[in-house]
């Protein structure tokens, strides 16, 4: 996730940035009561290796600020026509394309490292690799809002600015490679950030990103109330493929059932919840109704059929309890919302795809049937066709869930990147009082 994995980036950044006496931190000399422990060649091959971690976060930044950029591909642009996006976005591909030290291998960013400054490197470059593929999950160009993607141009800059800092604190590591045009590349970065800067944050970003696909519960069924929304939740998870005609029928059918069976159990004890899964049942009766007529043999679902069928039985066998217990009410009322907007979803695209038919009757009969009653004819046609169900009607106006309202920011989000802020313009104190911050 984009806010996990950049907290992560700008709290080891702010580490490095607060750390002084280079040559120290790599056993080299420093004070006079600490020995040195490595030689400069030894030093040599700790650069290098920071540099590895280095080119792992510059190719973040160079990310992080197309995904947020849309004209950052313009070929051709001169200085004068390019914006402070694209200024920072060329000059950090021109540093990413000079960098002669490639991305740390998969050893190096998962040992950990015997040098404090060299394990926090280690962890910036694997919150970077892992960030990377947050930006092809919900986090590119065109699925953000102009604020978030000020927000995301933003946070490629600060911590473009904390590179080129720490790029002029390890000058004295023998063999050090510095950045290409790094004084341009700082001036880029302050200039991008303060652009980025005079809109209002969005950080409800940070909720955007890869996640981890869920999966189902395996095993014997669980114990009372879990083992009814281990079924609910199998039978999510299965519904992530088209189920036929048939197999939609039957979820329909134990979701019906479902609804009016838990909305009983707690009528006494939460009315409010009460009427709205009676009302969730009312819903699915009418689908069940409306797609009597329904065929289409693609697809599967007996999985999802079957788990429908378990989360039904398992909650018929529970003993009805004198208080029940809210939390796993809660915990089924949300996977009750997520199921409607699969199923809203799957009706949608069998409509649209024409995987799912109507049956209707045709206003003739079989003449060369031998049978002695003549069956009227029938002809399965698309569901979006001029004959139609009510049951797109029935999914746009009740079934599907009203959007949920934007989440907040989260906790810490804001003062993540006011720490890094902090630590990039922070200066020691030094002997003659306090410093100077700018």
């Amino acid at each position: 996730m984009y806010g996990k994995n950049g907290s992560l980036l700008r709290a080891e950044l702010a580490t490095l940035l607060r750390q002084h006496r280079i040559q120290q931190r790599l056993g080299g000399p420093g004070i006079h009561n600490v020995p040195e422990s490595t030689t400069a060649e030894e030093r040599k091959v700790l650069g290098e290796q920071i540099g590895r971690y280095r080119h792992a976060v510059l190719v973040w930044c160079l990310q992080a600020v197309r995904a947020a950029n849309p004209r950052i591909n313009l070929e051709g642009a001169s200085g004068r026509s390019r914006g402070p996006e694209e200024e920072l976005g060329d000059r950090l591909t021109a540093a990413v394309e000079a960098s002669t030290a490639g991305f740390p291998p998969l050893v190096e960013l998962t040992t950990k490292q015997e040098f404090a400054m060299l394990e926090s490197w280690r962890q910036a470059a694997r919150a970077a690799a892992l960030g990377e593929h947050d930006f092809d999950a919900g986090l590119g160009y065109g699925r953000l809002s102009d604020a978030e993607c000020m927000t995301v141009l933003r946070d490629a800059a600060e911590i473009t600015r904390g590179l080129v800092a720490l790029d002029r604190r390890y000058a004295g590591i023998p063999g050090w490679e510095k950045l290409k045009d790094q004084g341009r590349l700082g001036r880029a970065a302050e200039g991008c950030a303060a652009f980025a800067a005079s809109d209002d944050p969005d950080y409800t970003v940070d909720h955007l990103g890869w996640r981890p696909s869920p999966t189902t519960v395996d095993g014997p069924a669980m114990p009372g109330m879990p083992g009814v929304l281990q079924a609910a939740h199998n039978l999510l998870i299965h519904l992530t493929k088209l189920p036929t005609a048939h197999n939609l029928r039957l979820v329909l059918d134990s979701q019906r059932v479902l609804s009016h069976e838990a909305s009983q159990r707690v009528h006494n004890f939460d009315p409010e919840l009460a009427d709205k899964w009676q009302a969730r049942s009312e819903t699915y009766t009418a689908l069940v109704r409306e797609s009597r007529d329904l065929g289409g043999h693609l697809g599967t679902g007996g999985l999802a059929a079957s788990e429908g069928a378990n989360a039904l039985g398992r909650l018929q066998q529970l003993p009805r309890p004198a208080v029940p217990v809210s939390k796993p009410l809660r915990h089924l009322d949300r996977l009750f919302a997520r199921v409607d907007d699969r199923v809203s979803d799957i009706i949608e695209h069998g409509a649209n795809e024409r995987l799912y038919f109507l049956r209707v009757k045709l206003p003739r009969v079989v003449d060369q049937s031998e049978s002695l009653i003549k069956p009227v004819r029938e002809r399965y046609i698309p569901i979006t066709s001029a004959v139609q169900t009510d049951l797109l009607a029935i999914v746009h106006t009740k079934l599907r869930p009203q959007p949920t309202p934007r989440q907040a920011p989260p906790v810490g989000a804001a003062q993540s990147r006011a720490d890094l802020h902090a630590a990039i313009v922070h200066r020691p104190q030094g002997r003659g009082g306090p410093s100077i911050s700018i």
